[in-house]
């Protein structure tokens, strides 16, 4: 037994999402998310994009509910056919990870990426260790760097004011020796 859903949208968002859990009663499991780019998608398979064709603009499935919405507001239900592909495509995205090539890459992915191309090593000589041997933790400096530059605003916005304290001061002295 399991639950599914997909969803596919071809105008704003352009997306195609695919979810698979298995609920077996000996299977507790987290569900199986994939986010696809549309456009990047429906070239693997032209059958979804001519299910959006015309006013149809997008596609909605969950476990036996479905509905194919127009832009005019109406819905319909999937044909049995047209269901029976989504299914396939759900346990290919989810199950067989068939379209993983094709993933969305999230922010978290992005900054995973960059961490490890900003330690990775400076030289192939073997008297070099890598960048991360050699330097403390990236962002515990960036954060210290922004405590230090804090404290340094403060520090600053005290010398303006005495700055404008002695200025009122000799102003005053001005007066006294007039």
């Amino acid at each position: 037994m399991y639950t599914i859903k997909f969803n596919a949208i071809d105008i704003e968002a352009k997306v195609v999402y695919c979810y698979f859990r298995d609920i077996s009663e000996n299977k507790k499991n987290s569900g199986i998310e994939r986010h696809f780019s549309y456009d990047t998608f429906v070239e693997k398979e032209p059958i979804l994009k001519s299910m959006l064709e015309g006013d149809i603009y997008s596609i909605y499935l969950e476990d036996s509910y479905t509905e194919k919405k127009s832009v005019d507001g109406s819905y319909t239900s999937l044909t049995e056919p047209e269901t029976d592909y989504v299914k396939d495509l759900i346990k290919r995205a989810c199950v067989d990870l068939e379209f993983d090539n094709l993933l969305v890459s999230t922010i978290d992915d992005q900054i995973n990426s960059f961490i490890k191309e900003f330690f990775e090593e400076t030289s192939t000589s073997s008297t070099t260790t890598p960048l991360i041997d050699n330097q403390r933790d990236f962002l515990e400096e960036f954060f210290k760097d922004i405590e230090e530059k804090d404290d340094l605003d403060e520090i600053f916005s005290k010398i303006e004011e005495k700055d404008d304290l002695d200025e009122i001061f000799s102003k005053i002295e001005e007066k006294d020796i007039k």
